[in-house]
């Protein structure tokens, strides 16, 4: 294997295994050793390596995967030869109850010992690692869990900016770098979208166990004193469970397999230990549903509680907490948390590398927790933060801390001045801000086609993404990445702003009118649907710039129409209370106006685009009155959307120069360069 970048992880590179072709000796597929001499992948990448349909029924005889070639990137130029002999075997079937399908699982023997990785279970929104069938460097596909769908799937989707899932990945393990453990297996993709499917650690557990193979240990490579630990936990599990009727031991299984989404119930005592140490979370819930237990009268939890204690897990969610916070949060929820974290102190001095995703997050939040009952835990403080930016929105979010802190025993009172301090924090915030999707335009290199950056920012102006083109690219292709960023923002909110950065001085395009991609109602108009504002360059003069704005709610203070250059130059330098200039003149005389008002610091400036010019202060009048600063860019949508497709109506060719000083172009890190479509964090992040 090459030195390059994103090499497998040491531990599973000495388990992974490439299936070929039998008759083209071409990668298919992965598998990987769950046992010393026992290999798992899909049942239809066999099917694919013996050239058969991909969802054939009839388990290949042994003579027929002898053909099939195995290999191991870790000791290149060694293969394995074909399979000894087939296990086990559950084809891919359709399930009746969705557009997927259950079982897809091979086991096969072989000749050659390997590594056997352990499998555990995973959460919603972390981050997954896994590769090509070839386990070749540069193939790494980072993907996020999207949602357990039951026992059986994870849904994936790729990170952005990430190299995507596709065929040949079929069969490879999930990989969770943090934990050093396999929590699934890639089985399908779905064609044109970056998601993918994967199969549950618990449904391959299963699946083994079925098979008469018993998967690797969670406990096994653990230090003296951890594996002391396990063992303790273990005989304290097996004192209860004796203590227990036999329904209520079943009821215990029961509840804890859907709490932790296990295939089976746990059964017996060791069952069920290997189920807590398997979920992230199997230990607090383990806990929790003891006490929800019916126990005997002589019948005492403490040591089990005790030996719990001792593993040390700082969790504070139990699992079906913690998917409800993922719901309520929704898909931006990562950034969200993380900006309120930081707004509240809960995040000094921890680099954002620790945090990549919201179940770290979360997890972070979770290990930092209070010393006494009264003090409101970091991870509640967070929610209660970004609870309070949302305003009434927010009402879910706050319904979710009541009831985690009631089941912890946080103090209401205490919950509730955390809440006041939050909300004063919000309060606090000058001028309404909403999100905002920047579009910077850079050049049109030619007709229709532009070198640009596009990025998000959050309310609070922190920038949340980030897309750019590694080489000039076709309007329709911005289009596209514009609407996808103005959709993940619209997930957590209701209205985003999009502003067009004009590097190039050319006011008169229309972007506004350029059509974004709509999966409900085909292409419309980027401004029919929220308020689209041009800006240009970096002002020069800023102190002018940022006194113009701030006269803008002064009494008295309507908008300056201009008609001609003169007139600019006599009034504006002279006139540092004018914020809002509508121009009122021919094409011809529009392009040095607009540089006027610019060189004067003047925030906004609206007109009317190409020969429609002239009569604006008519059209305008109606909004730009003395309280221009509330109805202006509401009042510029509605006449946009009352144009609809009549290129002849004045709302059709409204162009709007609105300049906020609280940000500037000049804040913009960073420069073209090819980064494809990345995602980042921060200001200056990975975003650039």
């Amino acid at each position: 294997m090459t030195p390059d970048a994103d090499p497998l992880d040491v531990a599973v590179a000495a388990a992974w295994v490439t299936v070929h072709g039998a008759r083209s000796g071409t990668p298919v597929g992965a598998g990987v050793y769950v046992a010393e001499r026992h290999v798992l992948t899909c049942a239809h990448v066999l099917n694919a390596a013996l050239g058969r349909p991909k969802k054939g029924q009839e388990p290949p005889a042994d003579e027929e995967l002898a053909r099939v070639g195995l290999s191991r990137p870790a000791a290149p130029g060694q293969p394995l030869g074909g399979p000894v002999r087939l296990v086990s075997w559950e084809p891919p079937c359709d399930d009746p109850h969705s557009n997927r399908w259950d079982g897809d699982l091979a086991l096969v023997e072989v000749a050659v010992p390997g590594a056997p990785v352990s499998f555990g279970e995973t959460e919603p929104y972390r981050t997954l690692q896994t590769w090509h069938g070839t386990g070749a460097a540069g193939t790494q596909a980072d993907v996020v869990v999207k949602a357990r769908l039951g026992a059986r799937w994870l849904m994936l989707n790729a990170e952005d900016g990430a190299f995507a899932v596709h065929e040949g990945f079929s069969g490879a393990p999930l990989w969770d770098r943090e934990q050093g453990r396999a929590v699934g297996v890639v089985v399908s993709t779905e064609d044109g979208r970056p998601r993918s499917y994967g199969i549950a650690a618990g449904r391959v557990r299963a699946f083994l166990a079925v098979s008469g193979i018993s998967p690797r240990p969670l406990g096994e490579g653990v230090g003296r004193r951890e594996h002391e630990r396990r063992r303790d936990l273990l005989e304290a599990v097996e004192d209860l469970w004796e203590q227990l009727t036999p329904g209520r031991a079943h009821r215990l299984g029961r509840r804890m397999a859907e709490e932790l989404g296990l295939w089976h119930p746990p059964v017996t005592p060791a069952a069920l230990v290997e189920a807590v140490l398997a979920h992230p979370r199997g230990g607090l819930a383990l806990a929790h549903h003891t006490a929800l237990t019916p126990l005997p009268a002589d019948c005492d939890p403490g040591p089990l509680l005790t030996a719990l204690a001792a593993l040390g897990n700082r969790r504070l969610l139990l699992p079906a907490e913690y998917e409800e916070l993922c719901r309520e949060l929704g898909p931006a929820g990562h950034r969200e948390l993380l900006a309120a974290a930081a707004r509240c102190g809960c995040l000094v001095g921890v680099p954002l590398a620790t945090v990549p995703d919201l179940s770290a997050l979360v997890e972070h939040l979770e290990a930092h927790r209070p010393r006494d009952a009264v003090t409101v835990p970091h991870l509640l403080r967070a929610v209660e933060e970004a609870a309070a930016r949302r305003g009434a929105a927010g009402a879910g979010l706050c319904g979710w801390s009541d009831t985690v802190a009631g089941r912890r025993g946080v103090p209401a009172g205490a919950l509730e001045e955390c809440r006041d301090s939050a909300r004063d924090r919000a309060a606090s915030v000058t001028g309404e801000r909403r999100p905002v999707v920047r579009v910077r335009l850079v050049r049109a290199v030619r007709p229709e086609v532009y070198e640009y950056e596009i990025r998000a920012y959050d309310e609070a102006d922190v920038q949340t993404g980030g897309w750019c083109a590694d080489e000039p690219a076709p309007r329709d292709r911005l289009c596209h990445e514009l609407a996808q960023a103005v959709e993940q923002l619209e997930e957590r909110v209701a209205e985003v702003d999009v502003e067009f950065i004009v590097e190039d001085g050319d006011y008169e395009r229309p972007v506004d009118r350029w059509p974004v991609p709509s999966a409900e109602a085909g292409p419309r108009a980027v401004g029919l649907d929220r308020p689209v504002v041009l800006r240009g360059r970096p002002m020069r003069r800023t102190a002018l710039w940022q006194e113009r704005w701030r006269h803008r709610d002064t009494a008295g203070r309507g908008p300056l129409v201009l008609r001609d250059r003169e007139q600019a130059e006599k009034e504006l330098p002279v006139r540092p209370d004018v914020a809002c200039v509508i121009l009122c003149c021919p094409v011809e005389r529009r392009a040095p106006l607009v540089g006027i008002c610019r060189q004067q610091g003047v925030p906004v400036v609206v007109w009317c685009r190409g020969e429609h010019g002239g009569s604006e202060e008519t059209v305008l009048g109606p909004l730009v009155r003395e309280d221009w600063p509330r109805r202006l860019l509401g009042g510029v949508r509605e006449l946009r959307v009352a144009a609809g497709s009549d290129e002849g109506h004045p709302g059709a060719n409204l162009a709007l120069v609105w300049e906020d000083p609280r940000w500037s172009p000049a804040y913009w890190q960073g420069t073209l360069r090819p980064l494809g479509r990345a995602w980042g964090l921060g200001q200056g992040g990975g975003a650039a």
